[in-house]
C-alpha cells in the first residue's frame, strides 16, 4: 500500500482535467442524475461498476468515481429516498494500476457517504484479465446494472465483451471511445496495417472505407454496434475539441434509457449530436444562449420521418418510437410534423377516421394516451 505521500511524490497522474475529459464527466453526471431515480425508486438497489475507474481526481478535479458518489448523495438526500434505508447500492471500481487503486482508496477514506447503504469494492486487476470473471459473477444477478467503461485504449475493449455485458439481466453501458484516433487509420488510401485497423473492422459496418466525415464513421460505430449486439437503441454523443473527438456511445435495451440520454443530449449539445470544446477552456454544453441549428444529423432523421409518412400512415406511438430511436425527442418530431402540416402535406386523424385539426390533440409525447394517425397527404 503506497502512502498518499509517496503516491504524488512517484505518480505522474493528470495535473489538470481537459476540457474533453470535462465534457465527458458532464455528460455522465447528467445521466446518471436521471437515471438512478428510475432505479432506487422501483428496485430500491443496483449495482454500478466502473472498470477503468482512475485515481478519482483530475488534478483538482473529481473524476467518474468521485463524480458518482456525489450525484448519489444528492439523490439519496431527495425525496421520497431521503431516509430509506432499505436502499442498496453496490459499487465496484477497477484499474489495474496499483497507484491509481491507492490513491481512490485515500480519496474515498476522506469521503462522506452513507456506508450502510453504499458499498464500495476497490479491485485491482487488468480488465483483460477481470471481464469474463466479472460477467460469469454477474450472469444470474437480477440487480439493475450500469457500467462506465472508459478504457484507457480504444483495443482494450471487445465487441465480444460488450455482448457478454448487455445479455447479463437489467443491464445498461456507457462506452467511451477516442474515436478519431481510429477514424484516421480507416481509409482505403492509408497503406499501413496500422493495428487500429482491427478495431475499425470489428467495429464499424463499413469495415475499412473512405468515410465522408467523422459523422459518417460514427453512424457506422453505432449501426455495428446495433447489429452485432442486438440492440434497438444505441446512442452516440460526439466530444469535439479541435483536433480531438472523441465519442460516448449508450448502450441500452430500454426507451427510457435511450429517451434519457437523448434529453442529455439536447441539453449539451447545440445540434443533438455534438459537443464543441471551445478555446479556453469554455464549453459549448455551457453556453445557455445557444439556439438549435438544422444539423445534418437532424436533417437525417427529418428525412428518415417524411420518408416513413410517405410509405404508410404512421401512429403517433409510432413516430415518437421512431423518433426516440434516431436520437431525438417527441417535441422535436411535433415540430417537424407541425411544418408538414402548415404546408398540408400530412393530415391527422383519430381512431374513428376523422380528421383532427387542433395540434394539442396530436398526442405526440413521451407516454401515449390517445391515439392518433398522421398521413401524407394526397392535395
Amino acid at each position: 500500500m503506497y502512502l498518499y505521500s509517496n503516491y504524488m511524490k512517484k505518480n505522474a497522474f493528470f495535473e489538470v482535467q481537459s476540457d474533453l475529459t470535462s465534457a465527458k464527466i458532464k455528460i455522465y453526471e447528467d445521466y446518471l442524475e436521471g437515471y438512478l431515480p428510475k432505479l432506487l425508486m422501483p428496485f430500491g438497489r443496483c449495482i454500478i461498476i466502473d472498470l477503468f475507474c482512475g485515481s478519482g481526481k483530475n488534478g483538482k478535479h473529481k473524476g467518474s468515481p468521485l463524480v458518482l458518489l456525489d450525484k448519489l448523495k444528492y439523490i439519496l438526500n431527495s425525496t421520497p429516498l431521503k431516509g430509506n434505508k432499505e436502499i442498496l447500492i453496490q459499487i465496484l471500481f477497477n484499474d489495474q494500476n496499483t497507484s491509481n487503486i491507492s490513491k481512490l482508496e485515500y480519496e474515498l477514506n476522506n469521503y462522506k457517504y452513507d456506508r450502510d447503504v453504499i458499498k464500495i469494492t476497490l479491485k485491482e486487476e487488468t480488465y483483460e484479465d477481470y471481464i469474463d470473471t466479472l460477467v460469469k459473477k454477474l450472469e444470474n444477478n437480477q440487480s439493475p446494472k450500469f457500467i462506465f467503461l472508459d478504457p484507457f485504449t480504444y483495443s482494450n475493449v471487445r465487441m465480444n465483451d460488450l455482448i457478454n455485458l448487455m445479455n447479463l439481466p437489467k443491464t445498461e453501458v456507457l462506452l467511451f471511445l477516442p474515436i478519431f484516433h481510429s477514424y484516421r487509420f480507416a481509409s482505403k488510401e492509408f497503406k499501413s496495417e496500422h493495428k487500429t485497423r482491427k478495431f475499425v473492422e470489428e467495429f464499424t459496418i463499413e469495415g475499412v472505407n473512405n468515410y465522408e466525415n467523422i459523422y459518417d464513421f460514427t453512424l457506422s460505430v453505432k449501426n455495428r454496434l446495433k447489429k452485432d449486439i442486438g440492440l434497438k437503441y444505441v446512442r452516440p454523443i460526439l466530444i469535439e475539441g479541435g483536433g480531438s473527438k472523441n465519442s460516448l456511445f449508450l448502450l441500452t435495451k430500454h426507451r427510457a434509457g435511450m429517451l434519457l440520454m437523448n434529453k442529455v443530449a439536447t441539453k449539451n449539445t447545440i445540434d443533438g449530436n455534438s459537443v464543441k470544446v471551445k478555446e479556453q477552456n469554455l464549453l459549448s454544453l455551457f453556453d445557455e444562449s445557444r439556439e438549435e441549428i438544422e444539423s445534418s444529423f437532424l436533417s437525417s432523421y427529418k428525412k428518415g420521418l417524411i420518408e416513413k409518412l410517405k410509405l404508410t400512415p404512421l401512429t403517433n406511438k409510432e413516430i415518437v418510437d421512431f423518433t426516440i430511436e434516431e436520437g431525438f425527442l417527441p417535441k422535436q418530431a411535433k415540430k417537424i410534423l407541425s411544418e408538414l402540416y402548415n404546408n398540408k402535406k400530412i393530415v391527422v386523424i383519430d381512431k374513428k377516421g376523422e380528421l383532427i385539426n387542433s395540434k394539442l390533440q396530436w398526442n405526440i409525447a413521451e407516454k401515449i394516451k390517445i391515439h392518433t394517425s398522421f398521413k401524407w397527404s394526397s392535395y
